[in-house]
């Protein structure tokens, strides 16, 4: 029985060992590189024809967010005292992480039961489907309706969208798995509990792990998204302040550090999926 863990990867182990191998050498994309030094050339040549009140220069913005990233002195003049873009950041990137989490919990457990049962699966597709359909920009005015303007409001906001991607990617993986894995499991003798931890599960982690991340990509616009619709802290929050002040320059600082954060944890997030399956093809197509 030992063997049977082993039946979903055995056959793709194989074949991607030599490239995983080549991908781990280069993990600077080049290309990355200089798509990030064009936009800041385009960004310093717009600067030339528009208004500072309009476009502020990127060494501008990066001097702002040296100056208000431990405390911001100006949003004390706008009802945010004693935070800044560090605080604030680390008060977004805890809600996202946490949305994610959970979201990924209950999209994949959802998406793997229904992906064996169908009677649950014709239950909840159009329920899933439906979610996943309604911007948040709909669902938002609701829940700050049922649950007023707190920290759960925006982690459920994201929970759900993180639930059906995961509910897909999980769904989509059960699906793609070849039955033989799962036949030769029952020919060996296997229980269906063990064919479910040691077939399964296997199997479609690496499809999962690539839905995780883009979750988590998505989920840093979806968090900025539903602050600035009502959050009492948050980057989300403080370009809402700073928009009905007309402050360019603060709003650009502070969309600076969260797409930064997200690069970042993007990185990180492939850095670790590379680890947890890199003997998969799936892995790697999923999480490029």
């Amino acid at each position: 029985m030992r063997d049977i863990k082993a039946v979903p990867i055995a056959a793709e182990a194989t074949v991607a060992d030599r490239k995983t191998r080549q991908g781990r050498t280069s993990r600077i994309d080049p290309f990355g590189v200089f798509g990030v030094l064009l936009l800041v050339i385009v960004w310093q040549l717009l600067t030339a024809v528009l208004a500072p009140s309009s476009l502020p220069t990127p060494w501008s913005a990066l001097l702002r967010i040296k100056q208000d990233f431990f405390r911001a002195e100006q949003l004390s003049f706008y009802g945010l005292p004693d935070t800044g873009l560090f605080n604030s950041m680390i008060y977004t990137a805890t809600n996202v992480l946490v949305a994610v989490a959970l979201g990924s919990l209950v999209g994949v457990l959802a998406g793997l039961v229904t992906a064996r049962f169908q009677t649950i699966r014709a239950i909840l597709d159009p329920i899933m489907m439906t979610l996943g359909t309604i911007p948040i920009l709909v669902l938002a005015p609701f829940f700050l309706i049922w649950f007023g303007v707190q920290r759960m409001t925006a982690v459920l906001l994201v929970m759900i969208y993180v639930a059906v991607i995961l509910y897909i990617f999980a769904q989509r993986a059960a699906d793609n798995l070849d039955p033989i894995y799962e036949e030769s499991a029952l020919t060996l003798g296997a229980s269906p509990h063990r064919i479910v931890w040691d077939v399964l599960i296997p199997g479609t982690v690496p499809q999962i792990l690539g839905g995780i991340r883009i979750a988590l990509a998505g989920a840093w616009g979806l968090e900025a998204i539903a602050e600035l619709l009502g959050a009492q802290y948050g980057i989300g929050k403080i370009v809402q302040v700073l928009a009905g002040a007309t402050d360019v320059q603060g709003i650009f600082s502070a969309l600076i550090v969260l797409g930064l954060v997200a690069v970042v944890s993007d990185a990180l997030a492939a850095f670790a999926i590379s680890r947890l399956a890199g003997w998969s093809v799936a892995a790697r197509a999923g999480g490029a």
